[in-house]
């Protein structure tokens, strides 16, 4: 616990230095990014000295089978996370193309030296609505010199690590095996087609490894750091003997918000149940969760954009049956449902008061998952979901699947995972490669704006991939999926850029709302009034400035406009 207690502290005392130092200095400077370094090596140390040293189990085979798989698991999906191919730049995963777009802009975003705390990037007025420590780091890292891809691959394999060891602690070989091969019955087609993919890409209980902690960069600090604490709050308040120093549960769990919230949201809702039915450690669970009040609440107010955020939670029963219907039960999950069912009577019987309220915990939180969304997209409840799956698993082997007879339990074993490793593999496999952007493209884009100052404003056609975005230049709308996903009121706005884009309106008179200072188009874009590119115009793009727009003249109630600025290939 010692390595896994000082690597987490130090990554979320970085995280927490940075964001302070942002602060502080207006903007992420190179000694800010320093600071955040010696910061989180302190306290890293810090930790590894007060984390007693824990006599844990040697891994056995099946224990070493599943550290390997995950880490060749882990190595391909996080080397080949973007990589060139000549001038084309592409993502492994499809799951990943819209997010890595928009994590690759934040860091660079967070890295210009733009005020903390930050307005929007993908939309005017408004302040930045979104989890921003993995990126935050990220973002260190590219001050102090990190290439931002380089940076992305290391941060992927870092948390690789760092979540291996966490399950391990947690469930050993099964809760690695729970986690990477996660699904119901979907992959058994393969049986009648020989034919290896990912058959549950477009279930609602997909793969979590390729769906979630591949494109969710918060989760490679928030499933290891989240783990270990329920690996620390198991020894204290069920087995006696405290495992973790207080004020790293302290760090770990006030900090969670700014990883991910849903993450935050599920282990206050154990701690909850531990002062509920833990009469006796009440006064400790009080004093964690009283310490942690203030700074928890200021985190989440930051990520919502100090509760402006269109509140995401409703009731909504049934929501994992929209496409599937009841098939979802028994088709996406397999046999894991009845499985839980049965432990969570079987705990019962066997008088075991941690599993009893381990089991019990994940089975009330996947019913709330079920009933209540906390997204404004519902499949993003699965991010609340997984959490039920990761703590049950153990109990699942210790409490059941240990008990019954090997041949009997290797069959069970084998129609919990045998669909999810199949779309595992499918999901990993050389057929993959998606194309992100070109590498010429957006070294044009980045020569025609080195000169501009990075809180300058951007119009663009809202795509997800736009290579103003990837370079972390604030847009008026960006993509819309991420727009609506993260509950900002961009309609308005939206329809009124789309409308300047397409000649149904003057900038003179869209801007007064989208108060852009540049619009940037590319040569395919829509045609754009007054803005027509000739013959001699380069290919990639032009830039032209809207700032007179922003101050009107008395006569005409808009400057005259200036000449555009070329963007074109300097390859």
């Amino acid at each position: 616990m010692k390595p896994l207690s000082a690597a987490l502290s130090a990554l979320v005392a970085a995280t927490f230095a940075a964001l302070t130092g942002g602060w502080l200095a207006g903007g992420l400077s190179r000694t800010a990014a320093i600071a955040a370094i010696v910061m989180g090596l302190l306290i890293g140390t810090l930790a590894w000295i007060t984390t007693p040293a824990s006599q844990t189990r040697k891994p056995g085979f099946w224990d070493w089978v599943m550290i390997t798989i995950f880490a060749l698991v882990s190595l391909r999906a996080f080397v080949w996370l973007i990589y060139p191919a000549g001038d084309s730049l592409l993502i492994l995963s499809p799951n990943n193309l819209g997010d890595i777009s928009l994590h690759i802009g934040l860091i660079r975003y967070l890295a210009s030296g733009v005020p903390f705390w930050p307005e929007s990037l993908i939309l005017t007025g408004v302040p930045l609505t979104y989890p921003i420590g993995a990126d935050l780091l990220n973002a260190v890292g590219e001050v102090l010199g990190l290439d931002t891809f380089r940076g992305l691959i290391i941060a992927g394999l870092i948390g690789s690590a760092l979540t291996a060891a966490a399950l391990w602690m947690w469930g050993r070989a099964f809760a690695m095996a729970a986690f990477l091969f996660n699904g119901g019955l979907a992959g058994f087609v393969f049986f009648r087609t020989f034919a290896i993919d990912d058959f549950q890409t477009e279930l609602v209980w997909k793969s979590l490894f390729l769906s979630m902690f591949v494109t969710q960069r918060g989760l490679l600090i928030a499933i290891p750091a989240g783990l270990l604490l329920l690996c620390a709050w198991r020894d204290r308040y069920f087995r006696a003997h405290p495992s973790l120093p207080l004020w790293v549960e302290w760090l770990l769990y006030a900090s969670m918000p700014l990883f991910n919230i849903h993450a935050f949201l599920f282990l206050s809702l154990v701690l909850l149940g531990l002062f509920l039915f833990r009469p006796g450690q009440r006064a400790s669970v009080f004093r964690l969760v009283a310490a942690s009040v203030v700074p928890a609440s200021v985190l989440v107010a930051l990520i919502t954009g100090y509760f402006s955020a269109t509140s995401a939670m409703r009731w909504l029963p049934g929501w994992m049956m929209e496409k599937e219907g009841l098939r979802v039960l028994w088709y996406d999950f397999g046999i894991s449902l009845p499985l839980i069912a049965i432990l969570c009577v079987a705990v019962v019987r066997q008088k075991d008061e941690e599993a009893r309220f381990f089991a019990w915990s994940s089975a009330a939180v996947f019913l709330l998952g079920s009933l209540v969304v906390f997204a404004v997209w519902p499949w993003d409840n699965l991010k609340l979901v997984i959490w039920s799956w990761l703590v049950v698993a153990p109990y699942l082997w210790t409490n059941l699947l240990s008990h019954i007879h090997w041949l009997g339990r290797s069959a069970l074993c084998f129609v919990l995972f045998f669909s999810g490793a199949i779309s595992l593999i499918g999901g990993l496999d050389s057929r993959h490669g998606y194309f992100l952007a070109r590498k010429s493209e957006l070294a044009a884009w980045k020569m025609a704006t080195i000169d501009l100052p990075p809180t300058a404003r951007f119009a663009i056609t809202p795509d997800y991939n736009h290579p103003v975005i990837l370079l972390g230049r604030k847009v008026v709308c960006g993509y819309d999926g991420h727009l609506w996903s993260h509950g900002l009121p961009y309609e308005k706005k939206y329809a009124t850029l789309t409308a300047a884009l397409t000649g149904q309106t003057t900038w003179a008179e869209a801007n007064a709302l989208l108060q852009a200072d540049w619009l940037a188009r590319r040569s395919f874009d829509p045609i754009v009034t007054g803005s027509t590119p000739t013959a001699d115009s380069p290919g990639i793009g032009m830039l032209y400035d809207l700032s007179p727009y922003l101050k009107p003249s008395p006569d005409n109630q808009s400057g005259q406009p200036r000449p555009p600025r070329p963007v074109g290939s300097p390859w």
